[in-house]
């Protein structure tokens, strides 16, 4: 019995153990958040990743060594949304974070030596700066899934902290699609890219979206706010004047 529960127990600090190494958004504030004045690496990857695969080795020596007083969580980029929301664009990506606050970032393969480098660097300098937001911003909106087959909420999911990319699939669902379904999902899309950050580009989206539905009030009130965000910011006013004559005429 007592070599049963010895197994057991071992085993069992085993999965904790391993557990340790990644991160999810859920765990982010226990975790790289925690205020203990330890230098810790957040490590975006995915199982898919060649140059993670590469950097594998070379970030468990460094876990395991005990002379390096450092922690490394991976985060696993296709199961959460921490990365989308910190904009990481490629991985292999680190973030060098103490006391929840970053203080650089790296986004390449590299020995061993180089990365020990690096934490040492990051280890060494003064913490300032806000805490890293990796929190989304909440939203009154809801993810709208389209009839197009790609247009699903877990597709979505992965852009709902990104403005840019929220209103460049938007306007692509404008150009290219006509159901009632899809436009109402680029809707959504543009709605949370405006609230995420109002801008002359994603009221111009908005209202065209809003024209395709055949929503004219609506997308009069919009081009013509979106006109005079593009003049304040001195980006071209043609499409969106275009569009406003159109409607204006009917």
């Amino acid at each position: 019995m007592r070599i049963l529960f010895i197994i057991t127990f071992s085993l069992l600090l085993t999965t904790a153990s391993y557990a340790q190494e990644y991160v999810t958004d859920a765990t982010m504030e226990e975790t790289l958040m925690a205020k203990d004045d330890q230098i810790k690496v957040l490590y975006f990857t995915a199982p898919w990743c060649g140059p993670c695969k590469y950097m594998a080795p070379v970030i468990k020596s460094i876990s395991e060594d005990k002379t390096i007083d450092v922690t490394i969580y991976k985060m696993n980029t296709d199961d959460n949304i921490t990365d989308d929301i910190l904009k990481v664009n490629s991985i292999p990506t680190y973030f060098f974070i103490k006391n929840g606050r970053k203080l650089g970032h790296s986004s390449s393969v590299m020995r061993r030596n180089k990365m020990v480098e690096l934490i040492e660097k990051h280890d060494a300098m003064e913490v300032k700066g806000g805490l890293l937001p990796y929190r989304g911003k909440p939203s009154k909106y809801k993810i709208v899934a389209g009839a197009h087959e790609n247009l699903t909420k877990k597709n979505i999911e992965q852009l709902w902290h990104n403005p840019q990319e929220l209103n460049e699939l938007s306007w692509k669902i404008y150009k290219n699609l006509t159901t009632q379904k899809d436009l109402k999902c680029a809707l959504s899309l543009v709605n949370r890219s405006i609230e995420l950050e109002e801008k002359g580009y994603n009221l111009q989206t908005k209202a065209h979206v809003l024209y395709k539905m055949k929503d004219h009030k609506e997308s009069l009130k919009t081009a013509q706010k979106a006109k005079k965000r593009a003049a304040r910011s001195g980006t071209s006013t043609t499409i969106i004047e275009e569009l406003i004559k159109k409607l204006e005429a009917e």
